[in-house]
């Protein structure tokens, strides 16, 4: 320390006082600075200070200061002799560190216990880059500890290392513990030899495995992969049967093969949507080829709203055949769904959308019967619903409508009465009249001057 200049070795004081405000204008200042080896040393150390303020500046300094000996400082708090706050501290300076970081680790890997091995072959992983993969083969052939290998089999994945396809090969005949990890490794190595092992391993596996063989498909699968999923789908259930959705429509966006809607995709598809994750379901919702199937059509309309994407997918085939949809979706809205709000709105998008051309070729039971599922709404709990079944009602059924008008001019929330009172004004009709009439008494003031003004005008 004698060596060093004044300057830094006053530095190095301030950093070992206990002074929390200058240690952390130290910290920030080596942020761009370049920063000497003795400085870092010390600097490192204060990710065990008291001071939350402290440690965080320091992170900072460490995470972008361009000083490459930074991570060989680090490596001693990595260890499971620390703590784990100040572990894993460390462990994210390395990461965000980056490639930076790997020679240091490299280098220690063989120092530290197995917990230690772990912690560093998973930020190698992490870090994605080549560099550590010989290393990381190495210890996955040599160690025994279950969680090392798990660890290693897993970041040979995450490296994309090819050349360790052999060797994770092994490990999946080594333990049924590292079946699924080493499925989903081989999956993000992704080449031909990962592929075949997994097609041809496929039927004799249990279904944690298959599991992640039929994910890892979808991400590498070839033609071979994407007709075995196609003919295993009518054997699978649960979980098993979203995966492969997801994982068919994966292969048909990446190999240009239509996956077939016959009554083994439609009851594959209608699980899917109806117990599968979100991102099954969108999977799900995209592969929706034949829209006139009741048990296809009511599925969606069940759905419909949970999703902005899965909603672009249902409506697009909505509005493909909306006459087919109208008597269904009428049936549907009986059951007050939760979701009748997005329901109504998209009743709405699709009379909008052929200007009410396709409503008006339903049967009049049909249209009857759609316009009184509107009324039960016009007392619904939520006032959106209930505005939005106010003018579908007068566009759908004038008469039914009037009957209704004393029902719509008691709403609780004045927007809608006042949109009541828009749509009477361009309505001739002694029932308009008379709803105008008491509109203008309403105790709302916006309300009643808005009814007077119209009934001034037809004056």
């Amino acid at each position: 320390m004698q060596d060093l200049p004044l300057e830094l070795q006053q530095e190095i004081q301030n950093l070992n006082s206990d002074d929390s405000n200058l240690k952390r204008q130290i910290a920030e200042k080596y942020l761009s600075e370049e920063l000497n080896d003795e400085v870092a040393k010390v600097l490192a150390n204060k990710l065990l200070d008291d001071d939350i303020g402290v440690r965080d500046a320091v992170s900072q300094a460490l995470i972008y200061n361009e000083n490459q000996n930074i991570p060989y400082f680090l490596i001693p708090f990595t260890t499971s002799k620390m703590e784990i706050s100040t572990r894993n501290l460390a462990g994210e300076i390395l990461l965000k560190r980056g490639t930076s970081s790997l020679d240091a680790m490299i280098e220690y890997i063989d120092e530290g216990d197995d917990d230690d091995k772990k912690f560093l072959v998973d930020l190698m992983g992490l870090i994605g880059d080549s560099k550590p993969s010989d290393k990381i083969r190495e210890i996955l052939r040599t160690n025994e500890n279950e969680n090392v290998l798990l660890a290693c089999i897993e970041a040979l994945g995450n490296i994309h290392c090819v050349n360790a396809v052999n060797d994770i090969v092994d490990a999946y005949k080594r333990n049924e513990l590292f079946k699924p990890t080493a499925i989903e490794a081989l999956g993000n190595i992704g080449s031909a030899e990962a592929v075949n092992f997994i097609v041809e391993r496929y039927k004799e596996e249990d279904e944690l495995t298959k599991f992640s063989m039929i994910e890892s498909l979808g991400l590498i699968g070839d033609e071979a992969a994407f007709f075995l999923l196609l003919s295993e789908l009518k054997h699978l259930n649960g979980p098993l049967t979203w995966a492969a959705i997801l994982s068919l429509k994966m292969l048909q966006d990446k190999l240009g093969i239509d996956v077939p809607f016959d009554e083994s995709i439609k009851n594959s598809l209608l699980k899917t949507l109806s117990e599968g994750e979100l991102k099954h379901k969108r999977a799900a919702a995209s592969l929706i080829s034949v829209f006139e199937d009741r048990e296809i059509i009511l599925t969606c309309l069940k759905i419909y709203g949970t999703d902005e994407e899965i909603n672009e997918h249902i409506k697009s085939k909505f509005f493909e055949n909306p006459l087919y949809l109208y008597p269904k979706l009428s049936e549907y809205l009986k059951n007050m769904p939760s979701n009748a709000n997005m329901l109504l709105g998209l009743l709405g998008e699709l009379i909008t959308f052929d200007g009410g051309e396709s409503i008006q070729e339903l049967s009049p039971l049909d249209l009857r019967n759609l316009c009184d599922v509107l009324t039960m709404y016009l007392e619904h709990a939520d006032e959106e619903v209930r505005r939005i079944a106010i003018e579908l009602l007068f566009f759908l059924g004038l008469d039914t409508a009037l009957l209704f008008i004393d029902t719509m001019i008691e709403d609780d929330n004045f927007w809608n009465r006042l949109r009541v009172v828009e749509i009477l004004e361009n309505i001739d009709d002694e029932r308009a009249i008379e709803g105008l009439q008491k509109l203008s008494e309403d105790p709302e003031e916006m309300v009643s001057e808005r009814a007077q003004e119209v009934l001034n005008q037809r004056s």
